[in-house]
């Protein structure tokens, strides 16, 4: 076998720039503000719920303890210190505390959300390439088959558009010519 019919690899994956590159582009942007949205969500919920990320429950009952205070009134002989018997509400300790539990909730919310987001995108952006290749692949099946060959018709924001100005050059050439004969 000669060197000319040996298999080459494509290495260049960028063929249609102008197109893969916006489409990249939508999805990219898509990702960063769902990922700006998540991190403002996040400091909001830290700085203004927990004031300042700090989650604590406090106990209901209060727990008395003891502080200690400089006596001033204390005479000769007498300890210059004395402990004083105060209340006060500690934290509850008894669920786990830690980042993941904190926020857990509103990860999952937000994943939720912008998986919803995505589809949505999704199905409306490969609406507007599905919808081309539809009509492209209608009308190529009618040349084949003989039927009368009509232009391709596609909205103005769909995609493929310089693909279906050519097909319409061909198409219209295959009318000229087939009228010729």
């Amino acid at each position: 076998m000669s060197q000319n019919h040996k298999k080459t690899f494509r290495f260049h994956y960028l063929i249609d720039k102008e197109f893969q590159l916006k489409f990249l582009a939508h999805y990219s942007l898509l990702f960063i503000s769902g990922v700006l949205v998540t991190l403002g969500f996040l400091y909001w919920l830290n700085q203004s719920k927990y004031d300042g990320g700090a989650v604590f429950r406090l106990r209901q009952d209060a727990q008395t303890v003891y502080w200690k205070i400089e006596n001033e009134d204390a005479g000769p002989g007498e300890a210059k210190e004395k402990f004083v018997p105060r209340e006060i509400y500690l934290p509850n300790y008894d669920h786990q505390l830690n980042m993941y539990t904190i926020q857990f909730d509103a990860v999952v919310t937000l994943s939720i959300l912008y998986l919803l987001l995505i589809t949505v995108f999704s199905v409306f952006k490969s609406h507007k390439m599905a919808g081309p290749v539809f009509s492209i692949k209608r009308s190529l099946q009618r040349m084949a088959s003989g039927e009368p060959i009509e232009t391709i018709r596609i909205r103005k924001g769909d995609e493929f558009q310089e693909l279906v100005q050519v097909l319409n050059e061909v198409i219209q050439k295959r009318v000229s010519d087939g009228s010729k004969k």
